[in-house]
């Protein structure tokens, strides 16, 4: 317990220095304050922000693991920091860097905090259905092999060995059939199990895109966010929404690479953009500023902010959520054991 990693990044420190200065200070906009004599802007240190403690560890029996929290850190962000350098100084990346970058920049967007409560929400209404279908597909399989003379084969998946779920048999005294009933635990468990997955396969998607990178125009620098990767989808005339996918087609994007640079793609969309207008530009970082999970972050302090993005003042909310974190691997922590 004391040699693991506690203090979980889930915005790379690596991503966050290009907006930093000579101090390793990053100006700040807080998107939720307890009371309104809070200042609008103010320096943070990148090693105090987008982290929570224990984020990304796993509970096992007798003792906790950072297996995953390592294997993010050396098969993704350590990989691509040199990809990251190029593309921040604008230079040509090879087919193997621009694959490096793009799994760096789906990892900034699946273990956000942002993405898990998105993805609770959507467990939670389509699981149980999820969870029958897989039910019945097994048992059908154990029934063909039995049919066909196979024993089944127990298949050990490390990665599924992530899944928090109980199966148990419920049989009635005397009876020779009975049911079997599965529990899975939504929680921190079944996200790092869909993290691994995602950044395993399902993020190769956004090879098939065609990138562009678009230069900051004018005096005008890119924001990010705490939060930084977006998925707008736009329907025209001022109406969107921020839930896109990885391969939707019409979904952009965009990808702040530092104060100078932004990656974007429009997916389905072959063309290459090679400049942006200062109004594009402006709304692109109003974009990025709602997507914020809870800090807006910039270069310099931005005097409009919170007309683009105005602040909830609320003591109570601030407190609580204050706990939730506090208390995360404790409550985490004692449900997955139960598993």
């Amino acid at each position: 317990m004391n040699n693991i990693r506690k203090n979980h990044h889930f915005v790379s420190q690596s991503y966050l220095k290009a907006w930093a200065n000579d101090h390793k200070k990053v100006w700040t906009y807080r998107t939720l304050v307890s009371h309104s004599s809070v200042p609008e802007w103010s320096q943070s240190s990148v090693k105090s922000l987008a982290n929570h403690q224990y984020l990304f560890t796993r509970s096992m029996v007798g003792a906790d693991s950072d297996e995953i929290e390592i294997w993010m850190d050396q098969e993704i962000e350590s990989p691509a920091q040199s990809a990251l350098s190029k593309v921040r100084s604008n230079k040509a990346l090879s087919k193997g860097e621009w694959e490096l970058l793009l799994r760096f920049i789906a990892l900034q967007d699946i273990r956000n905090p942002e993405r898990y409560i998105e993805q609770m929400e959507r467990w939670k209404l389509e699981m149980p259905a999820l969870m029958e279908e897989a039910m019945y597909s097994a048992l059908d399989k154990f029934e063909m092999d039995l049919n066909n003379g196979a024993s089944p084969v127990h298949e050990v998946n490390t990665t599924n060995q992530l899944i928090p779920m109980k199966v148990t048999k419920e049989i009635e005294p005397g009876s020779e059939k009975g049911r079997l009933k599965t529990e899975l635990l939504l929680g921190r468990s079944i996200w790092l199990f869909s993290i691994r997955h995602l950044l395993s396969s399902t993020y190769k998607v956004l090879n098939q895109h065609t990138w562009s990178i678009l230069r900051a125009p004018g005096n005008l620098k890119w924001i990010t966010s705490d939060n930084p990767l977006i998925r707008l989808n736009y329907y025209g005339n001022g109406s969107y929404d921020l839930k896109g996918g990885w391969g939707n087609k019409g979904t952009d994007i965009i990808f702040p690479l530092s104060p100078e640079f932004l990656l974007h793609t429009q997916v389905g969309n072959k063309s290459i953009l090679n400049t942006v207008t200062e109004e594009l530009a402006m709304t692109i970082n109003r974009f990025i500023a709602e997507n914020a999970h809870r800090h807006i972050l910039s270069q310099t302090p931005i005097k409009d902010m919170s007309i683009i993005m105005p602040r909830v003042v609320d003591q109570a909310s601030y407190e609580h959520e204050k706990r939730e974190w506090e208390t995360w691997h404790i409550r985490q922590k004692r449900l997955e054991q139960e598993y």
